[in-house]
């Protein structure tokens, strides 16, 4: 009995020992996870939007062509100015004769261009079947001034009044007595710049009491005009200034192109006389008859060229209508030649003339030809 007791006492107490027993922490769960945030898909870039095409200028040249250094070369240096400036595109076509018109305008049409320039009043024609079968497409008209459509700006000139300082400026400086004047093809365009000329004379004859004749024109007889028939002949510039000063003129105002530098050949080969430049001036044009060049009678067709495309490009804006270069807007001048020596008091006098022709006081063309052709 006493031996179960002791039993019974040592369990009692291992149970006591184990009950006080420190029990292990229960392990930590381990802390979930941290999700990781869902990865954003690039935004697609941005398509760049396309850039604009530059505008398209296309000129069709008359007979002469590029390189007369004149009339030609004068219109597209607007173009050239402008490609420089404003980033067109512009290209030329050169026609050779007046057959070329119409496709040379269509080519032009057919290339897309946004502006097409005629140059010469012998493209009229041409131009204004264009103009009427395009109306999208804006057009120049350069020496065309009686087309009346809204995309046609048509762009003439006052050359009488430059003209009629070469005139008083020739009569001065002649040593024969005798001037002279004559054309590619007549017509009242390059009629205005011999009929200027023509007047200029009679006012010089008027003021100094002279007598100096004209050859080459007379508005009382203007289907006798002299008139090469052509463009680009040189030669046939070289036959006319020597029948002129084989009649005696010593000073000659050609308004014929690239035509007129035969006459100055002729007269670098007799050894006397002076020209007058037409369009630009021939002394930085035409440099090897510098000598040679008494002045230049400026008809300054780049100025409105480029301003239309300036405004195309840069306002969206169009005028048309006709623009008239002259004195007043600096459409047209009389360019002086520094190499060749004038009489200070007869300079004087021509430039004394560009007042009295800007206020009306002169009469720069011939009653013959406004009765023609009547101004507003």
């Amino acid at each position: 009995m006493k031996r179960i007791s002791i039993v019974i006492g040592l369990l009692i107490i291992a149970s006591l020992l184990f009950a006080c027993a420190p029990q292990a922490a229960p392990a930590e769960e381990a802390a979930p996870a941290e999700e990781e945030a869902p990865v954003e898909e690039a935004a697609p870039a941005e398509e760049e939007a396309p850039a604009a095409e530059p505008m398209k200028a296309c000129l069709v040249t008359d007979a002469a062509g590029i390189g007369d250094r004149s009339f030609n070369d004068m219109v597209w240096k607007g173009l050239e100015q402008a490609k420089a400036d404003l980033g067109i595109e512009a290209n030329y076509i050169e026609s050779k004769s007046a057959d070329d018109y119409a496709p040379n305008l269509a080519a032009c049409v057919d290339s897309d261009a946004d502006l097409v320039v005629c140059v010469g009043f012998m493209m009229a024609d041409a131009c204004k079947a264009a103009v009427e079968a395009n109306p999208e497409i804006k057009f120049i008209g350069i020496d065309i001034n009686w087309l009346t459509y809204d995309n046609f700006l048509g762009v003439d000139a006052y050359m009488d009044q430059s003209c009629f300082q070469a005139g008083y400026l020739a009569a001065g400086m002649t040593e024969t007595g005798t001037v002279a004047t004559y054309t590619g093809i007549f017509g009242p365009v390059v009629q205005i710049f011999m009929d200027g000329f023509y007047m200029g004379v009679q006012e010089y004859n008027k003021v100094h009491s002279t007598e100096v004749k004209v050859l080459g024109y007379d508005p009382k007889a203007m289907d006798q005009a002299s008139a090469t028939g052509s463009w680009s002949d040189i030669d046939l510039g070289r036959q006319f200034g020597e029948s002129f000063m084989d009649n005696g003129a010593d000073i000659i105002l050609p308004v014929a192109g690239f035509v007129g530098g035969g006459t100055a050949a002729a007269m670098r080969d007799r050894g006397y006389g002076y020209i007058f430049g037409v369009d630009q001036d021939w002394s930085l044009t035409v440099p090897e008859y510098k000598d040679l060049i008494l002045a230049s009678a400026l008809k300054n067709m780049d100025v409105p060229v480029y301003n239309a495309v300036k405004g195309l490009v840069e306002e969206s804006k169009w005028e048309g209508g006709n623009y008239i270069l002259q004195f007043s807007n600096g459409g047209t001048s009389l360019a002086w030649n520094a190499e060749v020596e004038v009489p200070a008091d007869l300079k004087a006098e021509v430039d004394a003339l560009g007042e009295k022709i800007l206020s009306g006081e002169i009469q720069t063309v011939s009653p013959e030809y406004l009765a023609l052709y009547p101004r507003e």
